[in-house]
Protein backbone atom coordinates (compact mmCIF):
# COMPACT_ATOMS: atom_id res chain seq x y z
CA UNK A 1 0.00 0.00 0.00
CA UNK A 2 1.25 3.50 -0.81
CA UNK A 3 2.69 5.05 2.38
CA UNK A 4 0.84 8.31 1.86
CA UNK A 5 -2.45 6.43 1.35
CA UNK A 6 -1.78 4.29 4.44
CA UNK A 7 -1.14 7.34 6.63
CA UNK A 8 -4.29 8.98 5.33
CA UNK A 9 -6.33 5.87 6.20
CA UNK A 10 -4.81 5.67 9.68
CA UNK A 11 -5.51 9.34 10.43
CA UNK A 12 -9.10 8.91 9.23
CA UNK A 13 -9.62 5.89 11.47
CA UNK A 14 -8.30 7.73 14.52
CA UNK A 15 -10.47 10.72 13.69
CA UNK A 16 -13.55 8.46 13.44
CA UNK A 17 -13.10 6.93 16.89
CA UNK A 18 -12.18 10.26 18.41
CA UNK A 19 -15.27 12.04 17.10
CA UNK A 20 -17.81 9.29 17.93
CA UNK A 21 -19.07 10.41 21.31
CA UNK A 22 -21.41 8.48 23.58
CA UNK A 23 -24.30 10.68 22.56
CA UNK A 24 -23.99 9.63 18.93
CA UNK A 25 -24.68 5.90 19.48
CA UNK A 26 -28.20 4.95 18.49
CA UNK A 27 -30.49 2.94 20.72
CA UNK A 28 -31.06 2.80 24.46
CA UNK A 29 -28.00 2.91 26.80
CA UNK A 30 -27.14 -0.58 28.03
CA UNK A 31 -27.60 0.42 31.66
CA UNK A 32 -31.24 1.21 30.84
CA UNK A 33 -31.75 -2.36 29.68
CA UNK A 34 -29.89 -4.21 32.42
CA UNK A 35 -29.96 -1.80 35.34
CA UNK A 36 -31.85 -2.14 38.59
CA UNK A 37 -35.63 -2.13 38.26
CA UNK A 38 -37.30 0.68 40.17
CA UNK A 39 -40.74 2.23 40.01
CA UNK A 40 -40.09 5.91 39.35
CA UNK A 41 -43.70 7.04 39.23
CA UNK A 42 -46.48 5.00 40.89
CA UNK A 43 -49.45 3.71 38.95
CA UNK A 44 -51.99 6.43 38.30
CA UNK A 45 -55.51 5.58 37.09
CA UNK A 46 -57.12 8.46 35.28
CA UNK A 47 -60.88 8.02 35.79
CA UNK A 48 -61.42 5.60 38.64
CA UNK A 49 -65.22 5.78 38.24
CA UNK A 50 -65.79 5.27 34.52
CA UNK A 51 -69.14 5.56 32.79
CA UNK A 52 -68.52 3.22 29.88
CA UNK A 53 -72.08 3.63 28.60
CA UNK A 54 -71.00 7.16 27.59
CA UNK A 55 -67.82 5.83 25.94
CA UNK A 56 -65.54 7.04 28.70
CA UNK A 57 -62.06 5.53 28.91
CA UNK A 58 -59.80 4.47 31.78
CA UNK A 59 -56.19 5.59 31.30
CA UNK A 60 -53.10 4.20 33.02
CA UNK A 61 -49.79 5.95 33.76
CA UNK A 62 -46.67 4.57 35.41
CA UNK A 63 -42.90 4.94 34.92
CA UNK A 64 -40.06 2.47 35.60
CA UNK A 65 -36.27 2.73 35.57
CA UNK A 66 -35.75 0.13 32.82
CA UNK A 67 -37.92 -1.36 30.07
CA UNK A 68 -39.74 -4.51 31.19
CA UNK A 69 -42.55 -6.79 30.11
CA UNK A 70 -45.61 -5.64 32.03
CA UNK A 71 -49.19 -6.82 32.38
CA UNK A 72 -52.22 -4.93 33.64
CA UNK A 73 -54.98 -7.28 34.78
CA UNK A 74 -58.49 -5.91 35.33
CA UNK A 75 -60.98 -8.27 36.99
CA UNK A 76 -64.60 -7.64 37.93
CA UNK A 77 -65.14 -8.48 41.59
CA UNK A 78 -68.72 -9.62 40.98
CA UNK A 79 -68.64 -11.12 37.49
CA UNK A 80 -64.98 -12.28 37.37
CA UNK A 81 -64.88 -10.71 33.89
CA UNK A 82 -61.30 -10.06 32.88
CA UNK A 83 -59.21 -7.83 30.63
CA UNK A 84 -55.42 -7.84 30.20
CA UNK A 85 -53.13 -5.20 28.72
CA UNK A 86 -49.59 -6.34 27.90
CA UNK A 87 -46.52 -4.49 26.69
CA UNK A 88 -42.79 -3.86 26.92
CA UNK A 89 -41.57 -0.41 27.94
CA UNK A 90 -40.32 1.72 30.81
CA UNK A 91 -43.42 3.92 30.53
CA UNK A 92 -47.17 3.43 30.67
CA UNK A 93 -48.34 6.41 28.67
CA UNK A 94 -51.91 7.36 29.58
CA UNK A 95 -52.44 8.56 26.02
CA UNK A 96 -51.77 5.03 24.75
CA UNK A 97 -52.56 2.60 27.58
CA UNK A 98 -56.35 2.71 27.89
CA UNK A 99 -59.36 0.50 28.61
CA UNK A 100 -62.86 0.94 27.16
CA UNK A 101 -64.73 -1.43 29.50
CA UNK A 102 -64.70 -4.53 27.29
CA UNK A 103 -63.51 -7.97 28.51
CA UNK A 104 -61.25 -10.53 26.83
CA UNK A 105 -64.24 -12.85 26.52
CA UNK A 106 -67.50 -13.55 28.33
CA UNK A 107 -68.71 -12.64 30.87
CA UNK A 108 -69.11 -8.91 30.35
CA UNK A 109 -68.28 -6.40 33.04
CA UNK A 110 -71.28 -4.91 34.83
CA UNK A 111 -71.68 -1.98 37.22
CA UNK A 112 -69.16 -3.32 39.74
CA UNK A 113 -65.87 -2.83 41.54
CA UNK A 114 -62.80 -4.04 39.65
CA UNK A 115 -59.42 -5.14 40.97
CA UNK A 116 -56.41 -3.71 39.10
CA UNK A 117 -53.05 -5.47 39.20
CA UNK A 118 -49.85 -4.35 37.47
CA UNK A 119 -47.12 -7.03 37.34
CA UNK A 120 -43.69 -7.24 35.74
CA UNK A 121 -41.88 -10.24 34.26
CA UNK A 122 -38.99 -11.48 36.46
CA UNK A 123 -39.74 -8.82 39.09
CA UNK A 124 -41.36 -9.30 42.49
CA UNK A 125 -43.03 -5.90 42.44
CA UNK A 126 -46.82 -5.86 42.12
CA UNK A 127 -48.97 -2.73 42.13
CA UNK A 128 -52.64 -3.09 43.08
CA UNK A 129 -55.56 -0.69 42.94
CA UNK A 130 -59.32 -0.69 42.38
CA UNK A 131 -61.89 1.22 40.38
CA UNK A 132 -65.68 1.26 40.25
CA UNK A 133 -67.64 1.01 37.01
CA UNK A 134 -70.53 3.45 37.33
CA UNK A 135 -72.18 2.26 34.11
CA UNK A 136 -71.06 -0.72 32.03
CA UNK A 137 -70.31 -0.66 28.31
CA UNK A 138 -73.48 -0.98 26.25
CA UNK A 139 -72.06 -2.50 23.02
CA UNK A 140 -74.42 -0.47 20.87
CA UNK A 141 -71.73 1.20 18.75
CA UNK A 142 -71.60 -1.40 16.01
CA UNK A 143 -72.59 -0.75 12.41
CA UNK A 144 -75.76 -2.78 13.03
CA UNK A 145 -76.93 -4.69 16.04
CA UNK A 146 -80.00 -6.50 17.28
CA UNK A 147 -80.58 -7.23 20.96
CA UNK A 148 -84.31 -8.20 20.86
CA UNK A 149 -85.10 -5.76 23.68
CA UNK A 150 -88.20 -4.61 21.77
CA UNK A 151 -89.13 -8.05 20.49
CA UNK A 152 -88.47 -8.97 16.88
CA UNK A 153 -87.30 -6.05 14.74
CA UNK A 154 -89.70 -4.75 12.12
CA UNK A 155 -89.50 -6.78 8.93
CA UNK A 156 -87.74 -9.78 10.45
CA UNK A 157 -89.02 -13.11 9.09
CA UNK A 158 -89.17 -16.32 11.14
CA UNK A 159 -89.74 -19.75 9.61
CA UNK A 160 -89.50 -23.20 11.18
CA UNK A 161 -90.43 -26.80 10.50
CA UNK A 162 -93.99 -26.96 11.79
CA UNK A 163 -93.91 -30.75 11.88
CA UNK A 164 -91.22 -30.71 14.55
CA UNK A 165 -91.65 -30.98 18.28
CA UNK A 166 -91.05 -28.64 21.22
CA UNK A 167 -90.09 -25.83 18.84
CA UNK A 168 -89.18 -22.42 20.27
CA UNK A 169 -88.63 -19.59 17.78
CA UNK A 170 -89.55 -16.50 19.78
CA UNK A 171 -88.10 -13.91 22.13
CA UNK A 172 -87.63 -14.83 25.80
CA UNK A 173 -86.31 -13.08 28.90
CA UNK A 174 -85.18 -15.81 31.32
CA UNK A 175 -81.42 -15.90 30.53
CA UNK A 176 -80.44 -13.03 28.18
CA UNK A 177 -76.83 -12.36 27.27
CA UNK A 178 -77.28 -8.62 27.79
CA UNK A 179 -80.31 -6.56 28.70
CA UNK A 180 -83.62 -8.34 29.21
CA UNK A 181 -84.38 -10.36 26.07
CA UNK A 182 -82.93 -12.80 23.58
CA UNK A 183 -84.19 -15.02 20.75
CA UNK A 184 -84.77 -18.73 21.37
CA UNK A 185 -84.05 -21.08 18.47
CA UNK A 186 -84.46 -24.79 18.97
CA UNK A 187 -86.61 -27.86 19.06
CA UNK A 188 -86.75 -31.37 17.71
CA UNK A 189 -86.89 -32.40 14.04
CA UNK A 190 -85.39 -35.89 13.99
CA UNK A 191 -85.75 -36.54 10.24
CA UNK A 192 -84.36 -33.32 8.71
CA UNK A 193 -81.39 -30.98 8.90
CA UNK A 194 -83.47 -27.80 9.01
CA UNK A 195 -85.26 -26.83 12.20
CA UNK A 196 -85.86 -23.12 11.73
CA UNK A 197 -84.40 -19.71 10.85
CA UNK A 198 -84.71 -15.97 11.22
CA UNK A 199 -83.99 -13.44 8.44
CA UNK A 200 -83.05 -9.76 8.87
CA UNK A 201 -83.00 -7.15 6.12
CA UNK A 202 -79.91 -4.93 6.18
CA UNK A 203 -78.79 -1.69 4.55
CA UNK A 204 -75.02 -1.16 4.52
CA UNK A 205 -74.69 1.15 1.52
CA UNK A 206 -72.75 3.67 3.66
CA UNK A 207 -70.17 1.09 4.77
CA UNK A 208 -66.73 1.63 3.24
CA UNK A 209 -64.75 -1.16 4.92
CA UNK A 210 -63.39 -4.12 2.99
CA UNK A 211 -64.41 -7.71 3.72
CA UNK A 212 -61.13 -8.15 5.65
CA UNK A 213 -62.06 -5.27 7.98
CA UNK A 214 -65.70 -6.19 8.53
CA UNK A 215 -66.79 -8.50 11.36
CA UNK A 216 -69.94 -10.28 12.46
CA UNK A 217 -70.31 -10.85 16.22
CA UNK A 218 -73.11 -13.00 17.61
CA UNK A 219 -74.00 -14.33 21.06
CA UNK A 220 -75.04 -18.00 21.03
CA UNK A 221 -76.50 -19.95 23.96
CA UNK A 222 -76.58 -23.71 24.41
CA UNK A 223 -76.38 -26.21 27.24
CA UNK A 224 -74.93 -29.68 27.65
CA UNK A 225 -77.98 -31.21 29.29
CA UNK A 226 -79.13 -34.04 27.01
CA UNK A 227 -76.75 -32.50 24.47
CA UNK A 228 -77.41 -32.91 20.73
CA UNK A 229 -73.90 -33.45 19.34
CA UNK A 230 -74.93 -32.65 15.76
CA UNK A 231 -76.41 -29.17 16.30
CA UNK A 232 -75.05 -26.07 14.60
CA UNK A 233 -75.94 -22.60 13.38
CA UNK A 234 -75.68 -21.84 9.68
CA UNK A 235 -75.19 -18.14 8.89
CA UNK A 236 -75.95 -16.86 5.40
CA UNK A 237 -75.22 -13.34 4.16
CA UNK A 238 -76.80 -12.21 0.90
CA UNK A 239 -75.49 -9.61 -1.54
CA UNK A 240 -78.33 -10.21 -4.01
CA UNK A 241 -79.23 -6.82 -5.48
CA UNK A 242 -82.06 -7.55 -7.92
CA UNK A 243 -84.71 -9.45 -5.95
CA UNK A 244 -86.64 -7.77 -3.08
CA UNK A 245 -85.98 -9.06 0.44
CA UNK A 246 -89.51 -10.44 0.76
CA UNK A 247 -90.47 -10.95 -2.86
CA UNK A 248 -93.08 -13.68 -2.28
CA UNK A 249 -95.29 -12.48 0.56
CA UNK A 250 -96.77 -15.92 1.21
CA UNK A 251 -93.33 -17.15 2.29
CA UNK A 252 -92.29 -17.03 5.93
CA UNK A 253 -88.69 -16.43 4.85
CA UNK A 254 -86.71 -14.03 2.67
CA UNK A 255 -86.29 -14.76 -1.04
CA UNK A 256 -82.69 -13.58 -1.51
CA UNK A 257 -80.80 -16.62 -0.22
CA UNK A 258 -81.23 -18.89 -3.25
CA UNK A 259 -78.36 -20.99 -4.63
CA UNK A 260 -78.22 -18.94 -7.86
CA UNK A 261 -77.59 -15.69 -5.94
CA UNK A 262 -74.49 -14.09 -4.40
CA UNK A 263 -74.74 -15.62 -0.94
CA UNK A 264 -71.97 -16.44 1.57
CA UNK A 265 -72.05 -18.94 4.43
CA UNK A 266 -70.47 -19.76 7.78
CA UNK A 267 -71.19 -22.96 9.70
CA UNK A 268 -70.90 -22.73 13.51
CA UNK A 269 -71.01 -25.99 15.52
CA UNK A 270 -72.67 -25.27 18.87
CA UNK A 271 -70.97 -27.56 21.38
CA UNK A 272 -70.48 -25.56 24.59
CA UNK A 273 -72.41 -24.80 27.76
CA UNK A 274 -73.84 -21.32 28.36
CA UNK A 275 -73.40 -18.12 26.39
CA UNK A 276 -70.49 -17.56 24.01
CA UNK A 277 -69.82 -14.72 21.61
CA UNK A 278 -68.45 -15.81 18.25
CA UNK A 279 -66.80 -13.32 15.91
CA UNK A 280 -66.18 -13.85 12.21
CA UNK A 281 -64.28 -11.83 9.65
CA UNK A 282 -66.53 -11.39 6.62
CA UNK A 283 -63.74 -12.45 4.25
CA UNK A 284 -63.68 -15.85 6.02
CA UNK A 285 -67.21 -16.63 4.80
CA UNK A 286 -67.45 -19.02 1.84
CA UNK A 287 -69.61 -18.73 -1.25
CA UNK A 288 -72.69 -20.97 -1.20
CA UNK A 289 -72.37 -21.74 -4.94
CA UNK A 290 -68.71 -21.05 -5.78
CA UNK A 291 -68.80 -22.94 -9.09
CA UNK A 292 -71.72 -21.06 -10.60
CA UNK A 293 -70.21 -18.96 -13.44
CA UNK A 294 -73.31 -16.77 -13.61
CA UNK A 295 -72.64 -15.30 -10.15
CA UNK A 296 -70.21 -12.40 -9.74
CA UNK A 297 -68.63 -12.95 -6.33
CA UNK A 298 -67.11 -9.61 -5.27
CA UNK A 299 -67.82 -9.84 -1.50
CA UNK A 300 -68.36 -6.20 -0.61
CA UNK A 301 -69.89 -5.25 2.78
CA UNK A 302 -71.50 -2.24 1.10
CA UNK A 303 -73.65 -4.67 -0.92
CA UNK A 304 -74.94 -6.77 1.99
CA UNK A 305 -78.73 -6.96 1.85
CA UNK A 306 -79.69 -9.49 4.50
CA UNK A 307 -78.52 -12.06 7.03
CA UNK A 308 -80.10 -15.44 7.79
CA UNK A 309 -79.39 -17.35 11.00
CA UNK A 310 -80.54 -20.96 10.80
CA UNK A 311 -80.84 -23.57 13.53
CA UNK A 312 -79.86 -26.94 12.10
CA UNK A 313 -78.93 -30.41 13.31
CA UNK A 314 -77.87 -33.78 12.01
CA UNK A 315 -80.93 -36.05 11.36
CA UNK A 316 -81.32 -38.92 13.82
CA UNK A 317 -84.60 -40.72 13.05
CA UNK A 318 -84.64 -44.39 11.97
CA UNK A 319 -85.66 -43.28 8.48
CA UNK A 320 -82.61 -40.99 8.12
CA UNK A 321 -80.17 -42.15 10.82
CA UNK A 322 -77.08 -40.01 10.15
CA UNK A 323 -76.70 -39.29 13.87
CA UNK A 324 -78.81 -41.99 15.56
CA UNK A 325 -77.27 -41.25 18.97
CA UNK A 326 -79.16 -37.93 19.00
CA UNK A 327 -82.64 -39.35 18.40
CA UNK A 328 -85.24 -37.52 20.48
CA UNK A 329 -82.82 -34.86 21.76
CA UNK A 330 -83.79 -31.20 21.69
CA UNK A 331 -81.58 -28.79 19.76
CA UNK A 332 -80.75 -25.45 21.42
CA UNK A 333 -79.00 -22.63 19.55
CA UNK A 334 -80.41 -19.41 21.07
CA UNK A 335 -79.00 -16.04 19.94
CA UNK A 336 -78.60 -12.52 21.26
CA UNK A 337 -76.77 -9.30 20.50
CA UNK A 338 -75.97 -9.62 16.82
CA UNK A 339 -73.52 -6.91 15.78
CA UNK A 340 -71.41 -5.99 12.78
CA UNK A 341 -68.24 -4.07 13.58
CA UNK A 342 -65.51 -2.50 11.48
CA UNK A 343 -61.74 -2.97 11.77
CA UNK A 344 -61.97 -5.32 14.77
CA UNK A 345 -64.31 -7.71 16.54
CA UNK A 346 -66.38 -6.83 19.61
CA UNK A 347 -63.53 -7.78 21.98
CA UNK A 348 -60.90 -5.97 19.89
CA UNK A 349 -58.96 -9.23 19.62
CA UNK A 350 -58.71 -9.51 15.81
Amino acid sequence: MNMKLYNFFLIGLVFFFFTCSENEFEGMPIENLHGEFKILQPLKINNGNPNFSKNEMVRFHCEFSIPVEYKITIEGMSTKAKREINGFSNLLDSNLITWDGSPLKLPFFIDEFCAIELTFKDQIDTIRDTLKILSAKMYEDGIWYEDFEDGLPEGALVAYNKDGGELTFATANDVPLLGNSYFKMGGKVNWDWNIGKIDFELDFKNVNESADNFFLNIGILSDLEDFHSGQFINILISEETQIPFNDILTNDASDIFESDMEVYKMKVPVDWNGWAIKSFRYSDFEAVSPNNPAIDFNMNPKDIRAIRISCQACPSSPGNPICPENFGKIVRTDIDHIMFTKNTDIFKSK
